[in-house]
């Protein structure tokens, strides 16, 4: 693998949370939550937990990414028992300083070429939730190949699959999770 791939803790957290000082950050990624919140929230530990039952290395991940001396980015990676072979990143979070490098798609391709490296899980079948406004993050995706499998109602959401094969797979999964609240895209 190109980059260091290393688990979210104290010794990058400093730095990291200087990244929630950015407006694409704070909207796109933590909604105005800092990094360290969102990851205690996945965790369990924070005011807003709402009794997920996520745990931390078994179906939640918080990947530091780093190259050379360069932390490039935070990735939070989620499984679900009930769909164990798909993979959710959401979010990727680039470091605010290293964006327009190149650093989100070679991330992005490198998680999903490697994962069984980077979680101790296999899988084929990725999904990201994307606000629609986040028009660097979904050009991202789709660049590597991902493509939309639908929206949420209030279109606040956009929900895209890898590979474009599982998009009638995934249409299923987001129509079983959400019923009504999600509308499924016409076109591939």
């Amino acid at each position: 693998m190109f980059f260091k791939w290393v688990d979210y803790c104290e010794k990058y957290e400093e730095e990291i949370e200087t990244w929630t000082d950015d407006a694409d950050t704070r909207c796109f990624a933590t909604f105005d939550d800092g990094i360290k919140e969102s990851h205690e929230y996945y965790m369990g530990i924070s005011d807003d937990y709402d009794g997920h039952d996520y745990k931390l290395n078994e179906t939640y991940f918080c990947k530091v990414v780093i190259d050379g001396d360069i932390i490039a980015a935070v990735l939070f990676i989620l499984r679900n028992d009930e769909y164990p072979y798909q993979i959710a990143i959401n979010p990727i979070i680039v470091n605010p300083k290293h964006r327009n490098k190149g650093y989100g798609a070679k991330i992005i391709y490198e998680a999903i070429n490697n994962i069984r490296d980077i979680t101790g899980f296999d899988s084929n079948v990725f999904h990201a939730d994307i606000d629609p406004n986040n028009k660097i993050s979904i050009r991202v995706f789709k660049k590597i190949g991902f493509v939309m499998a639908g929206t949420y109602r209030d279109a606040s959401f956009t929900y895209w699959v890898y590979p474009d094969s599982e998009l009638e797979n995934c249409k299923k999964y987001y129509g079983d999770c959400m019923g009504d609240d999600f509308i499924a895209s016409s076109t591939l």
